[in-house]
């Protein structure tokens, strides 16, 4: 039951979405509040914000931040909260830094990582007993909040394959996540609007080892809005649903491209 729990909010703030196109369907001031669904039961809630322009080694970033937190009986059985943020390069679209904080009942794990593109590395300051770690940085690389954004800068086509590298918790993955199926999908925030899927490939750790599989929705338009990501794994079936869009003027439907 724990596990199931934290994986819902591991699955929340560490999922995954070629070279951006250099145009952004999102900007400052963005807040997208998801609902986190555990089979029929609303187990959490969660958002995602364009929280501001900030400068990281004298480039300016987007800070962008996710945070979600368990509600109701869910957080009766077991507290988890996550908040988790990346500085992502408004030119680029590559993560310069990010930081994660987490609490899962009694436990606390927080985290701060520096991409350095000169010296090649990437650093974590380990903010509970100070320990540092470094991993090799060969080129621009995603995190895992970051792909939620990055991949809303790319040319989205049906059943052609993007692959890009993310950085998920010191290792190098080198993910394919290729569009399989289009459908018009409904939802609160946004009416019926056209969704692509995509499953990436490889799939996280913890979902792999319990034969799960997971797919993302995004929206079929310019925006590329991240609607729903769906996981089927043993524990049973978990969402994070759009709920809610700021400002509402970002709900005006936009034509689909091409």
């Amino acid at each position: 039951m724990k596990l199931a729990i934290t994986w819902l909010f591991i699955v929340m703030t560490m999922a995954l979405p070629v070279r951006a196109t250099g145009l952004s369907s999102f900007h400052v001031g963005e807040k997208l509040t998801y609902d986190i669904l555990w089979g029929p039961f609303v187990a959490g809630h969660a958002t995602l914000t364009v929280a501001g322009i900030e400068q990281i080694d004298g480039q300016d970033c987007y800070h962008i931040v996710g945070q979600a937190q368990t509600t109701g009986f869910v957080d009766l059985l077991y507290h988890v909260e996550s908040k988790i943020e990346t500085w992502l390069d408004t030119t680029g679209f590559f993560t310069r830094r990010f930081s994660q904080t987490r609490r899962e009942g009694k436990r606390r794990s927080a985290e701060d990582s520096r991409y350095d593109y000169t010296a090649g590395q990437v650093v974590t300051t380990n903010l509970i007993n100070g320990q540092l770690s470094a991993v090799a940085l060969t080129g621009p690389e995603q995190d895992v909040l970051s792909v939620f954004y990055f991949i809303r800068t790319l040319p989205l086509l049906l059943n052609h394959d993007n692959r890009l590298p993310v950085n998920l918790t010191g290792k190098h993955y080198d993910v394919a996540a290729c569009p399989d199926q289009r459908k018009t999908l409904y939802f609160r925030a946004t009416g019926d609007i056209p969704a692509l899927r995509i499953e990436p490939k490889p799939t996280l750790n913890i979902v792999a080892a319990s034969g799960g599989r997971m797919w993302f929705w995004v929206s079929d338009d310019a925006r590329k809005l991240p609607l729903m990501l769906v996981t089927e794994m043993k524990y049973g079936t978990i969402k994070l649903v759009l709920a809610g869009i700021e400002p509402s003027t970002l709900m005006k439907r936009i034509p689909t491209q091409r």
